[in-house]
């Protein structure tokens, strides 16, 4: 069984234009759940007009507590984990072939997580952290001299910047399908859409809600990428994870917490 839940806070337009993107995806879940932080009846009536359960708290519980909550009210052996501002960006053939091969390698534990976010969709990447370690150029090699486990970390965002990073880091990732195979010693988590075992996911942000006392916070909120990267608990793990060619892009329209988004909405920031 499939799960797919999405982390919604406001932002009614956003979320809006995500669901609409939802129709090739939904033949392929078996549950759909919207969980909204500070839920209210247009929540819910948002939620049901697209064929998804509303559920919620009247807390607004952040991104760590909203995520945790959404994921352990999730009934699938995989859950698909997405938030408002993801909508669908292949076409339904692409996005067909590439859930497969996710929830193939999910199913036969090859890995326990999958990034589905498109790789080359416009938003946010790690493209520019990896550049200034990994191509030509002396300043370079300089880095990589200087600072070797930084730059074999980096390794892993290399799947931001070429085509086919198994090419250039055979000992990184190895392809397969459109999944490229590799370990969370060098792929970064993501709150941005991923699949997953239930078990495995709830185990890790169990971990996280045991340890995040003392981690950095994003606008005085405990965030799980920020906790699991920042440490280094996730990458000595080395847990079997892929990074899929994507099926998602990062695209908001309204009630941004960015200043640099053209959607910023400074309420987002209370």
């Amino acid at each position: 069984m499939v799960s797919l839940g999405i982390l919604s806070w406001h932002a009614h337009k956003t979320l809006t234009r995500t669901l609409r993107s939802y129709a090739a995806l939904l033949p392929y879940v078996d549950e759909r759940v919207i969980w909204f932080n500070e839920i209210s009846d247009e929540d819910r009536a948002l939620a049901a007009q697209f064929g998804f359960e509303a559920r919620g708290t009247s807390e607004n519980l952040g991104n760590l507590g909203g995520t945790h909550a959404l994921l352990k009210s999730l009934s699938g052996d995989i859950v698909v984990s997405c938030q408002n501002d993801n909508p669908v960006c292949v076409a339904p053939d692409v996005l067909a072939a590439r859930l497969a091969d996710a929830f193939s390698a999910l199913r036969n534990g090859r890995v326990e997580w999958v990034r589905l976010r498109n790789r080359f969709e416009p938003g946010f990447s790690d493209k520019m952290k990896f550049n200034r370690y990994w191509g030509p150029g002396l300043g370079r090699l300089m880095r990589r001299w200087l600072r070797p486990r930084k730059a074999a970390q980096l390794k892993g965002r290399a799947v931001d910047a070429y085509e086919n990073p198994a090419a250039r880091f055979p000992d990184v990732f190895r392809r397969d399908g459109s999944l490229f195979l590799s370990t969370s010693a060098f792929i970064d988590y993501t709150d941005q859409p991923f699949a997953a075992s239930r078990d495995f996911i709830l185990k890790v942000f169990d971990w996280i809600d045991a340890h995040k006392a003392g981690s950095a916070t994003l606008n005085g909120r405990y965030v799980p990428e920020i906790v699991l990267n920042r440490g280094a608990w996730w990458r000595k793990q080395a847990f079997p994870v892929a990074v899929s060619e994507g099926v998602f892009a990062h695209a908001r329209y309204d009630d941004s917490f960015r200043s640099n988004n053209a959607a910023f909405n400074p309420e987002r920031l209370s």
